[in-house]
């Protein structure tokens, strides 16, 4: 035998056997997943765990739909992140700008969109956006061909349907009213800004909105008509580029955004966000709600989607679709997991499904010590 073969024999093991403990060592998390599929909860999904340092595990599982001749889901397949846009696009750029002296939260939305001040929301502030206590309705369903400044002026018109301060009613509008607070103090469109400012430097390559051509078949189906078209409805009015959803992308691309999120504000040397920016931003805002400002928080009454082991503190969001992103800065892990729930119709449940997942991660890593 050659003896350059000879030499890169045991490398060549010691990969084969890393890899099969790594696999045993993540067993659990693959079953609670597996069993999901087989009960048709989803047809697919991917995974990606982390440290502050890299990724620790990754996988993807099933197909993008209940026909096993579809595409394959893997690490790169692009989902329709839902509700996880609020989080880790709109509110990334709001950040961006808060270190920019370009927005201050504590402002009126109206010195930045005078047309939001009317019918009572006068007195509205960023931060209320943020923390989803502004007043604003719950959603707004587009109509039929309704074209977007029509949508966007008739959301600016509403008025609110509670006091401000006095609940806290999660709203798609507090986001795409966002969005328009990034675009006027940018001075562009928010999609743009986000791209210039994360998705680019960080070549977060699968990771867009309104998936051009050439990626749509790698976005994970959502309803049987939507491929690369994002689900939610006032998304979709809004031609795709919204605040509140409407973010497509892979479990390997956002865990760039929890790796700098965990290296307060650093990616490889480089710094996309001050370290204090992000633990304020991460923080429970109040003691009235589990909010943080543009994130939720981990619940401590049982209930968490994030489980029964991630720390108090941990932050992150979720997305109708059935992703999540949960990020534990005691334990400095992060879980990224994306699923296609509503497919094909939107009668699928993963509610128990995230709390299992999330306590087979912090399980497998109690082993891989």
């Amino acid at each position: 035998m050659d003896m350059k073969n000879i030499k890169i024999l045991p490398l060549i093991i010691l990969l084969i056997l890393t890899t099969l403990s790594e696999a045993q060592n993540f067993a659990l998390l693959d079953s609670v997943i597996n069993s999901s599929i087989s009960k048709k909860a989803f047809p697919g999904a991917a995974i990606a765990v982390g440290s502050k340092n890299a990724i620790i595990y990754k996988k993807a599982y099933g197909n993008y739909t209940y026909d096993k001749a579809s595409t394959a889901v893997t690490t790169q397949s692009m989902f329709d992140m839902a509700s996880v846009t609020k989080a880790f696009s709109t509110n990334f750029c709001v950040m961006k700008l808060v270190d920019e002296n370009k927005i201050d939260i504590n402002k009126k939305v109206c010195e930045y969109i005078p047309a939001f001040g009317q019918n009572g929301k006068e007195d509205v502030r960023v931060i209320d956006l943020l923390i989803h206590e502004s007043g604003l309705q719950a959603y707004y369903t587009p109509k039929e061909g309704q074209s977007r400044q029509s949508i966007i002026d008739s959301i600016m018109a509403l008025p609110l349907s509670y006091k401000t301060g006095s609940d806290m009613i999660y709203s798609c509008l507090n986001f795409v009213t966002t969005m328009l607070v990034v675009e006027a103090a940018s001075g562009e469109r928010m999609y743009k800004f986000y791209k210039d400012n994360f998705t680019d430097p960080l070549e977060m390559k699968s990771t867009m909105y309104v998936p051009t051509p050439d990626c749509v078949d790698q976005c994970v189906t959502t309803f049987t008509h939507l491929k690369g078209i994002v689900h939610d409805p006032l998304a979709r009015g809004l031609e795709g580029l919204s605040g509140n959803a409407g973010l497509f992308s892979s479990v390997e691309d956002l865990s760039k955004l929890c790796i700098l999120l965990l290296n307060k504000g650093m990616y490889n040397g480089k710094r996309y966000l001050k370290a204090e920016t992000i633990e304020y931003f991460s923080k429970k805002y109040s003691d009235r709600t589990t909010r943080a400002i543009g994130f939720d928080t981990r619940s401590n009454d049982g209930t968490a989607s994030s489980g029964k082991l991630f720390s108090p503190g941990s932050y992150g969001h979720l997305g109708y679709t059935g992703t999540s992103i949960w990020i534990d800065p005691v334990k400095e892990i992060f879980v990224v997991f994306l699923t296609n729930r509503v497919y094909p119709d939107d009668t699928a449940s993963i509610k128990r499904i995230r709390p299992k997942v999330h306590d087979a991660v912090i399980k497998s890593l109690r082993e891989k010590k």
